[in-house]
C-alpha cells in the first residue's frame, strides 16, 4: 500500500511538472508567433486606461467570490455543517491551486480532497457537489455564449470557425439544460436499477450516497436554481472583467464590442478548462487572439488583453495563496491520501 501512494504521489508530482512545461512552452509559442505585432502595439503612442484595469480587477475579484457563495448553497443543501467562511477558504485556496495543476479546473481536486476530509461521514456527496458546481458553471457559461450569439448571426454566419464555436455552445446548453432537469425529476432516482447498482461490491455504497444526495436536491429546487442565477451573474462578471481589460491596453486600437465578448469568451474559457496545462495557460491566449481577429481586431490586441486579464487574475489568486500557507499542512496531509 505504501508503494502504491508512493507512486501516485510521484505520478502527480511529475505530471504537474510535464504540464507546466507544456503550458510555458505554448505560452511561449504563441508570444514568439505575435512578437512584432505585440511590439507595435505596445510602442505606439497610448494611453493605458488604468481606471478599466481596476475595474477589471475589482469586477473578477467579486464575480469569483460569487462562484464561491454558488458552491456553499449546494453544499448547504445538503445538510452539511459548512459556513461561508468555509466556502472562502477553501475556494480561494482551489482557485490558486488552478494555477498549479492541469487544466483550468485543477483547483477542485484540492477542493473535494479538503472537503472529504473535512466530511467524513459522507465524503462521496460532498466531492459530488464541486462536479455539480462545475456543470452548473458550465452550463451558465454555454447559454450566455448561446443567447449572445443570436444577435450576431448575420456576421457570424459568414464565418465557418464563429459558426462551429455556436454550435459547441447551442450543444453544450443543450445537455446541460437535459442533465440537470431529469437530476430534479424524481421518477429518475426511483428507477429500480439504482438498488441493483448499490449492492454491488466497492462502489455500491457511494452510489447509494450519491443518488441519495440527488434526493435531496430534488426537495432543494430553490438552491440549484439559485445557485444557476448566482453562476450567470457570475460569468457575466468574469466576460466584464475580460472586456474592461481590453478597454484598459486597448488604447487606439480596435476592440471588440462587449456583446461579442459575451459570444466568444465563453467559448475561449472552455478551451482553458479543457486544456492540460495549469491554468489554460498558453491555450486560452490563443483562443482569445483567434476570436479577436475572427471579429476584426489586429493581430495580438487579444493576446495582449488575456495577458492583461491574467494579472488581474493572479492578484485574486493571491489571496487563494494566503489561505494556503496557514493551512499547508492541512492541505499537504490531504494530497497525500489514498
Amino acid at each position: 500500500m505504501t508503494d502504491v501512494r508512493t507512486q501516485r504521489k510521484t505520478w502527480r508530482r511529475h505530471w504537474a511538472w510535464i504540464s507546466w512545461v507544456l503550458g510555458i512552452l505554448l505560452l511561449t509559442w504563441v508570444l514568439r508567433q505575435n512578437w512584432d505585432d505585440i511590439k507595435r502595439l505596445t510602442t505606439q503612442p497610448r494611453n493605458w486606461h488604468w481606471p478599466s484595469l481596476v475595474t477589471a480587477l475589482l469586477v473578477c475579484g467579486s464575480s469569483i467570490v460569487l462562484t464561491f457563495v454558488r458552491w456553499y448553497w449546494l453544499v448547504k443543501a445538503q445538510g452539511f455543517p459548512f459556513t461561508i467562511r468555509d466556502a472562502l477558504r477553501l475556494g480561494f485556496i482551489g482557485y490558486a491551486f488552478n494555477f498549479a495543476l492541469p487544466g483550468g479546473c485543477g483547483g477542485d481536486l484540492v477542493k473535494a480532497l479538503l472537503i472529504a476530509k473535512e466530511q467524513p461521514a459522507r465524503r462521496t456527496t460532498a466531492v459530488a457537489t464541486i462536479l455539480l458546481d462545475r456543470i452548473i458553471g458550465l452550463l451558465a457559461l454555454f447559454l450566455i455564449g448561446s443567447i449572445a450569439a443570436w444577435p450576431q448571426w448575420p456576421s457570424i454566419r459568414q464565418e465557418p470557425r464563429l459558426q462551429a464555436t455556436v454550435a459547441l455552445l447551442c450543444g453544450g446548453s443543450l445537455a446541460g439544460v437535459i442533465g440537470l432537469t431529469l437530476m430534479l425529476l424524481p421518477i429518475t432516482t426511483r428507477l429500480g436499477w439504482w438498488k441493483l447498482f448499490a449492492t454491488l461490491p466497492v462502489v455500491g455504497k457511494r452510489i447509494a450516497e450519491l443518488v441519495e444526495g440527488v434526493r435531496l436536491y430534488q426537495t432543494q429546487k430553490r438552491a440549484i436554481f439559485g445557485a444557476m442565477g448566482l453562476s450567470l451573474l457570475g460569468h457575466f462578471g468574469i466576460i466584464s472583467s475580460f472586456y474592461f481589460s481590453a478597454r484598459g491596453v486597448g488604447g487606439d486600437s480596435f476592440v471588440p464590442s462587449y456583446l461579442a465578448h459575451l459570444f466568444f469568451i465563453p467559448a475561449a474559457e472552455f478551451v482553458g478548462v479543457v486544456a492540460p496545462v495549469p491554468g489554460g495557460l498558453g491555450a486560452l491566449e490563443i483562443a482569445v487572439d483567434q476570436f479577436y481577429q475572427l471579429v476584426g481586431a489586429e493581430k495580438g490586441t487579444g493576446l495582449l488583453t488575456c495577458l492583461a486579464y491574467r494579472a488581474v487574475t493572479l492578484v485574486v489568486a493571491i489571496v487563494g495563496v494566503g489561505y494556503y500557507l496557514v493551512s499547508r499542512r492541512e492541505i499537504d496531509a490531504a494530497m497525500e491520501r489514498p
